[in-house]
């Protein structure tokens, strides 16, 4: 009997154990089960915020009507001001909402100035002003940026799909020389550093006093120059700030547009951007044995960030060709030369991607970081435009 006692104990503990491996197993998948769920979740969320962004990104920029190609030459030889008063705004409202987000989500938005600054990291000083220089050129020759394609596109400015063909062909191009074009100068760190820890004056106030200049700046900007008398309506009888608007106030656009920053920020942890979607782009056209031999390409072959950057540049269309469409203006932009467009298009996003960033990344989104190299950029690309501008200052060109 002691025996048979002893086989059965060992039996039951024997199952017991089993029971508990099996219930360990089950809940292990389960928990599985519920990360990929999350997961899937976390990322269709992050999807669908991305696309309305996107959209009310080209939506604004559209309503605001700097994207005309007239308005963006015309801004580097300071005969319209359209443009200046909703970056101005667009950057302090943006800086305004890293402010808060500093305040109320401290650690979310470390997240993202970390891996901001990571990037600038690898950015010699020189490598982002050249690049800055460049993009400058682009814009006052193509009167486009690297995001401003895609409202370019959206609201049917003829020949903007030269410019966007001129981007791919410079995303291509710099993605295959990228090793030879950064491995030509060495990382600074000051590049990767920010305005207050350069002066060693506490940040807070530096962003406050950043945020006052540059409402001071839009200020003056309205008084001496009143936004109407840059903008020539083509339907006076269109209300003032609706959906159907033919022309929003700049100064409002650009509140309007900064604002995203607060919420991509917040719900995405992830600056605005959009001159890496044409890496992404030209990443998709090659074989994956190939892209072995490149690598800066292959990083942007795969990866959900990757993907919702390609998703925002086409909300951006989709939010343009909206506003137009209810504005009625659609198609009535004034373009500029086919070959101005392919050119252009070729040394904006060539200048972008070689700075690691466009007028939104570095212009509004670094700078408003007050990252120095973002800063750099920023002021870069706005010298070697107004430059340009006043070089070939004729009625031909500008008009």
């Amino acid at each position: 009997m002691g025996r048979e006692e002893s086989i059965t104990i060992e039996t039951v503990q024997t199952n017991e154990h089993n029971e508990e491996k099996s219930t360990f197993k089950t809940n292990q998948q389960k928990n599985v089960e519920i990360k990929a769920k999350d997961s899937i979740l976390k990322n269709l969320f992050n999807t669908i915020v991305m696309m309305i962004i996107g959209f009310l990104f080209g939506f604004i920029l559209e309503k605001s009507k700097v994207y005309e190609p007239k308005f963006i030459r015309q801004q580097m030889i300071f005969n319209k001001f359209l443009m200046m008063k909703m970056f101005f705004s667009a950057l302090a409202t943006s800086s305004l909402s890293i402010f808060i987000l500093n305040l109320i989500a401290k650690e979310r938005y470390n997240k993202v100035f970390e891996s901001y600054r990571s990037m600038l990291k690898s950015k010699s000083l020189l490598i982002v002003c050249a690049g800055g220089l460049i993009l400058g050129l682009g814009m006052t020759i193509g009167g486009s940026c690297p995001g401003m394609v895609f409202v370019q596109l959206g609201a049917g400015v003829n020949y903007s799909y030269l410019t966007l063909v001129g981007g791919l062909m410079a995303g291509l191009f710099h993605g295959l020389l990228n090793s030879y074009l950064t491995g030509s100068s060495k990382p600074d760190a000051i590049t990767s550093k920010t305005l207050f820890e350069l002066i060693k004056v506490n940040a807070i106030i530096v962003r406050i006093l950043f945020i006052v200049l540059l409402a001071a700046g839009v200020a003056l900007m309205e008084i001496f120059v009143p936004w109407k008398k840059d903008y020539s309506f083509r339907d006076n009888t269109r209300p003032f700030f609706s959906v159907t608007s033919e022309v929003w106030q700049p100064i409002i656009g650009g509140c309007c547009l900064g604002s995203l920053q607060f919420f991509s920020l917040l719900l995405l942890s992830k600056s605005l951007g959009s001159s890496s979607s044409f890496t992404t782009a030209v990443s998709l056209i090659f074989p994956f044995k190939i892209l072995e031999k490149f690598p800066y390409l292959k990083k942007f072959r795969f990866g959900l960030n990757n993907y919702l950057s390609l998703l925002f540049v086409l909300s951006v269309f989709g939010g343009s060709m909206a506003s137009s469409f209810l504005g009625g203006v659609f198609n009535k932009a004034q373009s500029v030369h086919p070959y101005n467009a392919v050119l252009g298009g070729f040394l904006l996003v060539f200048g972008a991607r070689l700075a690691g960033g466009c007028n939104t990344g570095h212009g509004i989104s670094g700078t408003s970081h007050l990252f120095i190299g973002s800063i750099v950029a920023m002021m870069s690309m706005f010298a070697s435009g107004i430059l340009l501008g006043f070089f070939v200052l004729t009625n031909d060109f500008f008009d």
